[in-house]
């Protein structure tokens, strides 16, 4: 909204949409960011929304709405459960402490072997 409008009137400029029911950001990035750049205050709420990232970028073309199967819709639920949930973000840490933990054992056992090794050709 441009500061000498009323707050429910008339927008500048319509950028997108978002749709909670399917958690789809339809957003022009290319106008987001020119809006920004010329100074236009983003609220809260939409700075969350683009941080989480976008569904469709209307600056490649029209948002075509097309039925989705129920495989598609739980496959998209899924990963943005996976992405945005404090129980997907508790995954994800715990699935990257594994694999630090995997990295960190396999180092020691590459030191060890090759440890070894020296010992042997020192013995020898």
């Amino acid at each position: 909204m441009h500061s000498t409008v009323k707050r429910d009137g008339k927008p500048v400029e319509k950028l997108g949409f978002y749709n909670p029911h399917t958690k789809e950001l339809i957003l022009n990035e290319e106008r987001f960011n020119y809006w920004k750049g010329v100074g236009a205050q983003v609220t809260d709420t939409v700075a969350k929304l683009v941080t989480r990232g976008l569904t469709h970028n209307l600056a490649e073309g029209n948002f075509k709405f097309v039925a989705k199967t129920r495989e598609e819709k739980e496959e998209f639920k899924a990963a943005i459960k996976a992405k945005n949930t404090k129980v997907g973000k508790a995954e994800k840490k715990r699935k990257e402490a594994e694999a630090e933990a995997a990295k960190a054992k396999a180092e020691e056992e590459a030191a060890a072997k090759a440890e070894a090794e020296k010992s042997d050709e020192a013995a020898a």
